[in-house]
């Protein structure tokens, strides 16, 4: 079968709500044309697992951005620096939690600084590893931001305005880590259930870092909002209803169920009249966790081994 064919094959598979399947076909063509790697690299952005593939994400996307300033392909240039800046922000959240563990002593006694010499090294050192990656991310995001704004292709901007709404909710996540004061007594609050809730846990954040964390969010939604539109004057209704369906996703994550619950019956109406399976098969699937309101969320820090001994 051409390189192609195994291509469409994929495509097919990851439309039916099989990425395992398609995945194994993409791994095993090995082109040398750079238009068939770069579908392929835009592929595997789809069937790689986002919570424990992230190198494998990062190490794909800087590949397709230099195909895509050899083939001149500007619009698939931003749509790929728009992922870079997601997944960097994803390897700063694996180094902000590691430093919130070395620090859980200091933060609930005051007279105890680290309690290994080495703790305290491998912090300082996590501090200065973080400083160039936040910096590329703000640049990464900037970039995409203005070249979003001054497209004129609506079906382009919907994509990458969907991208910059990514970038943020996973800004507010990392914040939210980043910026909480205490240690194992506050993080235990924070956790529960009913504090998450009912949105009391923004009074463990000062002023400052409660109005950054709430800028994150409101981009977010902003920025989804935007991309629905563009989906919309586009007349992509595939597009549209996935926008609609990622929001649904965000606001569930801020706990703005009402609004998720609603923009779900939206987002059906748009799959059934396309008969799109795999995507009534998220709906349905979110539909439950909207319903059960987070009390049963996906386990990340497990996943990623993060948790403590």
């Amino acid at each position: 079968m051409s390189e192609i064919k195994e291509l469409n094959k994929a495509r097919d598979l990851i439309a039916q709500g099989k990425p395992s399947e398609a995945r194994k076909i993409l791994e095993g063509i090995s082109s040398k044309d750079p238009k068939i790697r770069l579908d392929v690299i835009l592929a595997l952005l789809v069937v790689f697992d986002h919570v424990t593939e992230n190198d494998k994400l990062l190490e794909v996307t800087n590949e397709g951005i230099e195909i895509t300033k050899k083939l001149g392909n500007d619009e698939v240039h931003g749509y790929l620096l728009a992922r870079k800046s997601i997944f960097l922000l994803t390897q700063l959240s694996s180094m902000i939690y590691r430093q919130k563990n070395l620090m859980l002593s200091a933060s609930v006694f005051e007279w105890i600084d680290f309690s290994l010499e080495r703790d305290k090294k491998e912090f300082e050192l996590i501090i200065e590893k973080r400083k160039p990656i936040e910096k590329e991310t703000e640049s990464l995001i900037a970039a995409v931001i203005k070249r979003a704004e001054r497209g004129i292709d609506h079906y382009f901007r919907g994509h990458l305005f969907s991208a910059i709404g990514d970038f943020y909710s996973s800004k507010y996540l990392n914040d939210m880590l980043d910026f909480q004061k205490g240690g194992k007594i506050r993080s235990k609050i924070a956790n529960m259930y009913f504090v998450r809730r009912w949105g009391l846990d923004k009074f463990l954040y000062d002023e400052v870092s409660r109005r950054k964390v709430k800028n994150s969010k409101e981009k977010c939604i902003l920025y989804f909002e935007r991309s629905i539109a563009e989906f919309g004057l586009s007349g992509k209704k595939s597009e549209e209803a996935n926008a609609i369906y990622n929001l649904a996703v965000k606001l569930k994550l801020f706990y703005r169920f009402g609004k998720a619950k609603r923009l779900l019956v939206e987002a059906k109406s748009v799959a059934v009249s396309l008969n799109e399976k795999p995507l009534l098969d998220k709906i349905e699937m979110l539909e439950k966790e909207v319903a059960d309101k987070n009390r049963h969320i996906r386990d990340y820090v497990e996943e990623l081994g993060l948790d403590l001994p």
